[in-house]
């Protein structure tokens, strides 16, 4: 799964994606409705696919998962025009969709007995080797880039090619049950649905995180106009962005121990705080300013991950885990859906106003974190026993 991961994470094109975007013909407008396809994709793809999950046996999700993902990446190099490019961003949809729930829940429940107390280091562990493979790939994909706006691309289809023969050679991973009788989908999906809403912190942190991806994953396309107007080289945006993923990557490496030391509550405060900050300097006009506020953003991108995955998945019943997860998912795409073209149409007008307002949503989303983890953090029953209130 680690070497999967690696292979996935070198996105040679993300320090270019807009440009080479536009290269073909794509405004930004454009660019940020392939983000509400590739939102909608998911919504439709992982409720099923978590249920599925949940089911039988998990590694075909993973493997077909990374299946799309090389099918997603081989058609972002190779098109011409928007319809091609809303293709790969619907295969891409699938692939996260197979992934979202799925492979989380794989992954914890490879954990063992102790998967709780090595959750949050697990994934800040995998988490550190996906941003130094990040790393690499932005800093080779911006000096390819400043070559042949095509090669980037290129050359992360083929790493996706690498990744999906990885997890060909994957374990089973058949969840367990703790029912005498099968449930039908339906019913799986029903009490899936309930657990999720009468958990105040599960929904909180699961949706949240989910809405609030949209936002944050916007810095990406927003950056690179920024860069250009503070005539940043394009040869050093991948250097940029590999400094954030390096920067992001050290964090995740220690997020177990500064978990411990601080507490969740105050981990994903400070996750949250960092993209708030970030997103709001990026608005000041000044080179080192949007410079500064870019690695902020990215290092609260993937501080996130690794607590919130520890939260939700503890809440949740190991044979429920891939379902609830892409449920939730699910409840945040919706606001995927409207807020990609907002962001859109707010770059086409003003980017630096749209990364002002970013930061302002995600400041309100961090501030009202306080009061939701002071109460619920710490109280929920484990996810066996929370079950029997809700089946």
């Amino acid at each position: 799964m680690a070497l999967a991961m690696i292979a996935a994470g070198f996105d040679f094109y993300v320090p270019v994606s807009a440009f080479f975007l536009e290269s073909r013909g794509l405004s930004l407008t454009d660019i940020f409705m392939l983000e509400s396809v590739l939102v909608a994709s998911i919504l439709v793809a992982e409720i099923p696919a978590g249920i599925i999950g949940d089911r039988f046996d998990r590694r075909r999700l993973v493997c077909a998962g990374f299946v799309f993902n090389a099918i997603a990446e081989i058609l972002f190099a190779a098109g011409t025009n928007f319809s091609i490019y809303a293709l790969s961003f619907v295969m891409s949809g699938l692939s996260i969709a197979m992934l979202t729930g799925v492979q989380d829940a794989y992954i914890y429940d490879s954990l063992g007995d102790d998967a709780d107390a090595k959750a949050v280091g697990a994934w800040g562990h995998l988490s550190a080797l996906m941003l130094t493979a990040g790393v690499t790939g932005s800093v080779v994909g911006s000096a390819l880039g400043s070559v042949d706006i095509s090669l980037p691309a290129l050359l992360s289809a083929a790493m996706a090619v690498v990744a999906a023969v990885c997890v060909a050679f994957l374990p089973q991973q058949n969840p367990k049950t703790h029912d005498k009788h099968p449930e039908t989908s339906w019913i799986s999906l029903k009490i899936g649905v309930k657990l999720l809403f009468t958990s105040p912190l599960l929904l909180y942190v699961a949706v949240g995180s989910s809405a609030s991806f949209a936002l944050f994953n916007a810095v990406y396309t927003l950056n690179q106009p920024l860069f250009a107007a503070q005539d940043v080289p394009i040869a050093i945006w991948g250097v940029i962005a590999g400094a954030g993923q390096l920067l992001a990557a050290g964090y995740n490496y220690a997020a177990g121990r500064i978990e411990k030391r601080v507490g969740r509550k105050t981990a994903l405060l400070l996750a949250m705080g960092y993209g708030a900050a970030g997103f709001c300097l990026m608005a000041v006009p000044h080179v080192l300013a949007v410079v500064s506020g870019f690695l902020l953003v990215v290092v609260g991108i993937h501080a996130r991950g690794p607590i919130t995955s520890a939260v939700t998945n503890k809440l949740i019943p190991a044979h429920r885990r891939a379902t609830v997860l892409n449920v939730a998912s699910s409840v945040g795409s919706l606001v995927g859906i409207v807020v990609n073209p907002l962001v859109g149409l707010g770059a086409e007008t003003s980017t630096r106003l749209t990364v002002l307002a970013i930061g302002g949503v995600l400041l309100a989303l961090t501030l009202t974190w306080i009061p939701i983890a002071n109460r619920y953090l710490g109280a929920d029953e484990d996810a066996d026993t929370s079950e029997a209130h809700v089946s």
